[in-house]
């Protein structure tokens, strides 16, 4: 990794800066004077269009959202995308199809940018005229800075397990734009740690209302801080967050009010998301091949419930996803996941009525006006496989689904064994199996000798 992030620092100054504005370009005209400076450029920077991107397209692959045929399997393009469907990767190759699509690289060509940000920020003096903006840009910076981190904990790392996460691997904290910082794997604790101290801190320095749909705020924050304490099981904490982000944002589209017979029905319209960031999908024609449904998925919704109107199209006998907010699959936050982790957290918390009222909340929303009957249950664990089953039929392709599997695997009352039949042959993914846990991408470990996985 060293070689690499001597290679990331000029990249990130020169490449992806002009990607900001045209405005950045015609003020900056000398090559020598692409370095941000004033908060205008870290404004520009902390927009550029690096950070619409998220990574996980190897989770969503390796997950049990879709089902493909012998004769989509043989024509995918690459070998270690079949790998991914069948959970047999060995080695996690270099992509060589631009940084936006490698998933070591994406996360920390952002780590890289914010630590130029919040590097240039300290030589800033903060003042009662600036003070707005400056919060706004670290609070953003800490903000995208964790989310990459988080990205490559729950590809690259084991699970959060408080008894070995202060031994368990984690990534490297790269936090600083010294190249020759030597790079090493923290522990999961660290790294874990790192993104929750970052993120507390961001909500405290963003604003309530967005700029704009690329712009970051409280809300999401505390609901990313929420997402992660969830992966770490600390269910307290991640109500907590949950309940933060709520207060400051909670709206819920109403189902009723889309056109069902649009072809992607929630695409553009979608007022639940923080902010827009997309699934990038490295994987050859994935985003057709792993839209067909399987079929015990697709009937678990019931008849009056408009998910399975507004997120499948019925083609040549399959249900096929067509439910995505934005033009890729969404990765970042929104405020249905966010009530479904507060659910969740109640129902664990022993707050049985407090989680079911949530829920409920959320799926009135989802069904046919005049139809839905509020969920009940007569113990915190009915009440609990119900916001599970719920969880997973809403929140689709969102990157989530593979570290849901590795979460819930670690309880018996959920743990499943993955198969997948490719012609004659059946793969399997048994609970717990180390396959969770990809590779660091070869080239990584060639250049600096990381300890893989």
């Amino acid at each position: 990794m060293k070689k690499r992030i001597k290679l990331l620092l000029p990249l990130a100054m020169i490449l992806f800066m002009p990607s900001c504005s045209k405005e950045w370009l015609e003020e900056k005209q000398d090559i020598k004077l692409i370095v941000p400076t004033t908060l205008n450029d870290l404004s520009l920077l902390m927009n550029s269009s690096q950070f619409v991107y998220d990574g996980r397209g190897a989770m969503e692959a390796s997950c049990d959202d879709f089902e493909l045929t012998m004769e989509q399997y043989n024509s995918l393009w690459d070998d270690f995308e079949r790998k991914l469907l069948t959970w047999t990767v060995d080695v996690f190759p270099k992509l060589g199809l631009g940084t936006n699509y490698e998933e070591w690289e994406l996360p920390y060509s952002q780590i890289q940018s914010c630590n130029v940000a919040l590097n240039t920020l300290d030589k800033i003096s903060r003042t009662a005229t600036n003070s707005q903006l400056y919060d706004r840009i670290k609070g953003t910076a800490l903000y995208f800075r964790s989310k990459a981190f988080l990205n490559l904990a729950m590809t690259f790392c084991k699970y959060y397990d408080v008894t070995s996460a202060d031994s368990d691997l984690g990534v490297p904290l790269k936090l600083d734009i010294d190249v020759n910082e030597p790079i090493f794997r923290s522990t999961l604790k660290h790294t874990y740690q790192r993104i929750t101290e970052d993120l507390t801190l961001a909500a405290t320095l963003l604003p309530k209302d967005a700029i704009s749909a690329t712009h970051i705020t409280n809300a999401g924050a505390y609901a990313l801080l929420a997402r992660t304490y969830l992966y770490m099981n600390d269910y307290r904490k991640a109500y907590d967050a949950a309940q933060n982000s709520l207060k400051i944002y909670s709206v819920l589209d109403d189902y009723n009010t889309f056109n069902m017979t649009d072809a992607n029905p929630l695409l553009g319209k979608s007022k639940e998301v923080h902010i827009m960031i997309e699934m990038t999908v490295s994987y050859g024609t994935a985003g057709n091949m792993y839209s067909s449904i399987p079929r015990e998925l697709y009937e678990l919704y019931e008849e009056h419930d408009l998910r399975k109107v507004l997120y499948f199209k019925s083609q040549n006998g399959k249900s096929i996803w067509c439910g995505a907010p934005i033009g890729n699959n969404l990765s970042g936050t929104a405020t249905n996941e966010v009530f479904l982790i507060e659910a969740e957290c109640a129902a664990r918390l022993g707050e049985r009525e407090k989680a079911l009222d949530l829920l409920n909340a959320l799926l009135i929303k989802r069904y046919k006006t005049g139809t839905f009957k509020p969920l009940t249950a007569s113990s915190d664990l009915e009440a609990l496989d119900i916001i599970l089953a719920e969880r997973r039929k809403e929140l689709l392709k969102r990157g989530l689904r593979f570290q849901d599997l590795k979460r819930l695997n670690k309880d018996s009352r959920y743990a499943k064994s993955l198969t997948r039949t490719i012609g004659a042959k059946i793969y399997t993914l048994p609970p717990n199996d180390g396959r969770y846990q990809l590779p660091i991408p070869q080239y990584i470990i060639d250049y600096n000798g990381l300890e893989q996985n």
